[in-house]
């Protein structure tokens, strides 16, 4: 788990390679009215601490664009792909933002007796949809290329549906995935999980 100060470096460090004049719009309103930089990136699985949003957002860049410094070897003709890589990167997750609160749980010890633990609630307040919910929470305040929104909308691949819509988000995502960037996002989303920590609120917990 990294200091929350220096993940705050490393992506002040990589949002100046962003070129685009509303990126700054962007920034300022993830300061001032989210908890972009504090956010947990789950209730239990990676990155379930302060600061794992943002600890998240900066594993999936890095895998990102190690997967892109090898593809332009191949396909030079893709580098132009390197800041759409880290817009989408940084922000795919922006959803995630003013949704986890911290709370008393329980749970059952050794002996069956429930105890009381502190852990993470998740509370969606607008239920959009996963990747559409960052696309749309991005674009009240940066313009996205086409691209970039689909790369953000299918970052999960077609594991962010409804089982009932699963054969048409299949086609959805095989259309949208034909575009380099969503792989890229999807793979660096998938590949960053292995890596993240996170801590289970149960065991830890003086029980």
């Amino acid at each position: 788990m990294n200091n929350i100060q220096v993940s705050r470096e490393r992506f002040n460090k990589a949002i100046s390679y962003v070129q685009r004049p509303d990126i700054g719009d962007l920034v300022s309103y993830l300061e001032t009215e989210t908890d972009y930089f504090t956010s947990p990136a789950s209730v239990q699985h990676h990155g379930n601490y302060a600061g794992g949003l943002i600890e998240h957002s900066l594993s999936v860049l890095e895998f990102a664009l190690n997967s892109y410094n090898w593809i332009i070897k191949k396909k030079p003709d893709l580098e132009y792909l390197k800041e759409s890589i880290i817009i989408c990167s940084l922000f795919h997750d922006v959803c995630k933002t003013n949704s986890y609160e911290a709370g008393e749980k329980w749970t059952k010890d050794s002996e069956g007796k429930w105890k009381s633990y502190m852990g993470l609630t998740f509370k969606n307040d607008f239920p959009f949809g996963h990747g559409e919910k960052s696309v749309l929470m991005i674009s009240q305040h940066f313009k996205l290329t086409p691209a970039e929104m689909l790369a953000i909308r299918w970052h999960m691949g077609v594991f962010d549906v409804a089982p009932t819509m699963a054969n048409y988000t299949k086609m959805s995502y095989e259309q949208a995935s034909s575009h380099p960037l969503v792989r890229i996002i999807h793979t660096a989303d998938v590949l960053s999980m292995i890596t993240e920590d996170n801590i289970d609120y149960k065991t830890t917990a003086q029980l």
